[in-house]
């Protein structure tokens, strides 16, 4: 009497694809990358983003390639990428910028002792600074534009003593922004930008809070040497993130970093857990804690 044997499962073949999703972060590392040794500029994303269907048509392409040439389906979207590439720098223009005067805003101080910013401005370069200490207003601004108006608008709610403001940039392409804040009372700072270049010197506020949200940017943070205790947040998608922490601050931070660089000072900030922490933070006079998030990027604190 002969007993059959059970015969092994055939699993099918999986068929080769295209690996879609690595040849996307080969793109954004290659252009990243070009951006920080500044041969392309970072405002190149204002024309670049507008290629986002090429994901589509890439997807599109390993579906109809699946199984016949895994290789054919990686060259195609590697070149459609590429091209996408090479007809966005070609589109861009930089700034030509007109000869009218820069529009200006301000806003007066007041009878304020405190009060909070939000700053939304995107697709250009923005500055935020410091008030001479005289000064009686609680924000001015300086827009330029290339292309269209360089308004701004702004939209101020006084309770008492404290005060709320949030300012949009409604520029076009190519826009300039500088904007200085008061230095004589508490401010909580909440940022949100991008497709930008932001320089940030908070060196000389009296910044109790900063949020900021950044998205396809590069970004430097001085913050305050003598604000007393800070709490710092900063979300970044694909950005150039550097944040400049005083020698006399002591300082708390912690990072996510996907997809990217995280560089600390170690000698200034030790590994503690989770958090690199400076020697004597709990009873610093002047501190900061930092927390950062960042997908695709570089981060450094220094």
């Amino acid at each position: 009497m002969s007993v059959d044997k059970p015969q092994p499962e055939t699993r099918p073949k999986r068929q080769p694809r295209a690996p879609i999703f690595g040849i996307f972060l080969l793109f954004l590392g290659v252009v990243l990358l070009l951006q920080n040794l500044n041969v392309l500029p970072w405002q190149l994303w204002e024309v670049l983003w507008r290629f986002w269907p090429v994901l589509i048509i890439a997807i599109g392409l390993s579906i109809l390639l699946r199984g016949r040439n895994a290789w054919l389906a990686t060259i195609s979207i590697l070149a459609l990428f590429g091209a996408c590439l090479g007809i966005a720098v070609w589109q861009y223009e930089p700034s030509s910028w007109a000869d009218e005067a820069p529009t200006t805003y301000s806003e007066p101080l007041g009878d304020l002792d405190s009060a909070e910013i939000a700053l939304d401005f995107t697709a250009g370069s923005l500055t935020v600074s410091s008030l001479p200490s005289g000064s009686r207003n609680l924000v001015e601004v300086k827009s330029e534009v290339a292309y269209g108006d360089g308004d701004v608008r702004a939209d101020l709610h006084r309770s008492g003593s404290q005060g709320s403001l949030r300012l949009i940039g409604e520029g076009k392409v190519n826009s300039r922004w500088e904007v200085r804040v008061t230095r004589n009372i508490p401010i909580t700072m909440g940022i949100n930008a991008a497709l930008s270049s932001l320089e940030l010197d908070l060196s000389d506020l009296e910044l109790t809070e900063l949020r900021a949200d950044i998205d396809v940017a590069n970004c430097t943070v001085k913050l305050p040497s003598s604000a007393g205790s800070i709490y710092a947040y900063i979300k970044a998608d694909v950005a150039n993130l550097e944040v400049n922490i005083p020698d006399e601050v002591a300082a708390k931070v912690k990072a996510d970093v996907d997809l990217g660089v995280f560089e600390v000072d170690e000698n200034r900030f030790p590994l503690k857990g989770s958090y690199y922490t400076s020697r004597g933070f709990s009873s610093a006079e002047n501190r900061v804690e930092l927390e950062i998030d960042c997908d695709i990027g570089r981060v450094q604190v220094k």
